[in-house]
């Protein structure tokens, strides 16, 4: 679909417009006379990607101060009633802050990001500078079973837009400048600079033109290398393979691509049933209220999901998979042995998307990148376990579930390169990249053959145009 260019003539006139008002117009009128848009574009770039990146790095120590309050108190070898009320509390706690105290709706912020730039609504609140964040802590602090990848976007995008309005820059700076922060905070929460420029090209759909690309890229390496000065290099998922890729398992590799896509159809659809099923509810503390028991119950019987979940994922794909059980209901209730662990990881597969949607529909705010990162280990895990025990194979588990990650993030969001980024950048495990990358493009091309409808396809996708 093609998109009004406006003409030089008439965007000189907006960014006039634009600075009579703008605090500091002053400044961007001599940074205009004396600096080239590509100079003056990359020096916002590099502020945007500071700004983001320290952002996301003390949105992951809230997340975690928050969250290890109560993941320790999670006992493995009894039943955790307690875990059932914390989600709840979490969710309406969220839902007062955004009702009462930010007046706006923080439900799917990345789709809400996606359309506002369709709509080219560039001028972003002032309070998503930092309400996002708050949001996102409370929800996942507390075992919203989401991701913190959306709240910091949003983040990003209201820095890079709020700069660029004290700027009085025009529509296409701004635009600019909101990929600038949208990408360095995907960039910043997975250490990912190259997975978060592909974010802004396949999800955020800026033009392949120099300045954009080159801009976005600046900032996501900035606020990478942000993260990296403020924490040190210590990535959410300390991977260090068992082994390297065996040629023989490229068949099964193939067949946990075509897995990963199924499962991904499944997984789009529950999603997208639940928020329309949330929308329906027009009260929004019985919305608040059904999702949090609904988030809680679940929990109950898997807490491996609660909040990203990233350090059973670890442990998955680092061949511990009997991490996934730790607290379950269903281990309470005999479920021991391969049979046991295939039987918990059959449940969270099944029961993930659910979390999710009780999560990020019903007044929580979170993401949804990271919990198909989750799904998708544990995915890689069930495939080859269950082709080990049934067929006589010997699939290297681990490596399997790190192919997972990659296959159902691509399979859901259906970004297979931002997903293949994501997924090597984050474990810095580059030599696995051709399995890696088969697995996600076969899951993408699944999902596409599956002639999987927009009516049908994750709330973040529906906002994407892609289904024709």
């Amino acid at each position: 679909m093609s998109e009004h260019i406006p003409s030089e003539l008439s965007l000189k006139a907006d960014e006039k417009k634009s600075e009579s008002a703008a605090p500091l117009a002053k400044l961007n009128q001599w940074c205009n006379q004396h600096l080239s848009e590509y100079i003056y574009m990359i020096c916002l770039a590099i502020i945007i990607g500071i700004a983001s990146g320290f952002m996301a790095y003390l949105f992951k120590q809230m997340i975690h101060a928050v969250a290890y309050t109560f993941i320790p108190h999670i006992l493995h070898s009894n039943f955790n009633w307690w875990i059932i009320a914390l989600p709840i509390i979490g969710i309406l706690l969220t839902g007062i802050f955004t009702r009462y105290i930010i007046h706006k709706s923080l439900t799917h912020v990345v789709a809400q990001l996606i359309n506002d730039l369709k709509q080219k609504t560039y001028k972003l609140r002032h309070d998503l500078v930092f309400s996002a964040v708050v949001g996102g802590t409370i929800t996942l602090g507390m075992g919203g079973s989401s991701g913190a990848e959306g709240p910091i976007a949003a983040t990003g995008a209201a820095i890079g837009s709020n700069l660029g309005q004290l700027l009085g820059l025009n529509h296409r700076k701004l635009k600019i400048l909101i990929a600038c922060g949208a990408s360095a905070g995907i960039a910043g929460i997975f250490s990912a600079p190259i997975g978060g420029l592909m974010f802004s090209l396949e999800l955020l759909r800026i033009g392949l033109t120099t300045v954009p690309i080159l801009a976005v890229t600046v900032a996501a390496l900035t606020a990478y290398l942000t993260v990296i000065a403020c924490s040190g290099f210590n990535p959410d998922l300390t991977y260090i393979p068992s082994e390297g890729f065996d040629w023989a398992t490229l068949p099964a590799v193939v067949g946990l691509g075509l897995f990963c896509g199924i499962y991904s159809l499944y997984y789009s659809g529950v999603t997208n049933y639940m928020d329309t099923v949330f929308k329906r509810i027009s009260n929004p503390w019985w919305r608040n209220l059904t999702g949090g028991i609904m988030l809680g119950i679940i929990l109950f019987l898997f807490p491996s999901m609660y909040s990203t979940g990233y350090p059973v994922l670890g442990d998955v794909i680092g061949d511990n998979p009997s991490a996934i059980a730790n607290g379950s209901a269903l281990n309470l209730f005999g479920a021991a042995g391969v049979s046991g662990l295939m039987l918990i990881a059959g449940g969270i597969l099944i029961c993930k998307c659910w979390a999710v949607s009780a999560t990020n529909s019903s007044g929580g705010v979170g993401g949804d990148f990271a919990p198909t990162l989750f799904a998708g280990g544990i995915a890689g895990f069930l495939f080859a376990t269950f082709c080990n025990h049934f067929c006589g194979t010997s699939l290297p588990i681990g490596l399997f579930g790190f192919y997972g990650m990659a296959g159902v993030m691509s399979g859901v969001i259906r970004a297979p390169l931002m997903s293949i980024f994501i997924v090597i950048e984050m474990t810095t495990v580059y030599t696995l990249s051709l399995p890696v990358s088969l697995c996600a493009f076969i899951s993408y091309l699944t999902v596409k053959g599956g002639a999987l409808t927009e009516a049908s396809a994750l709330p973040l996708v529906k906002h994407l145009n892609w289904i024709k």
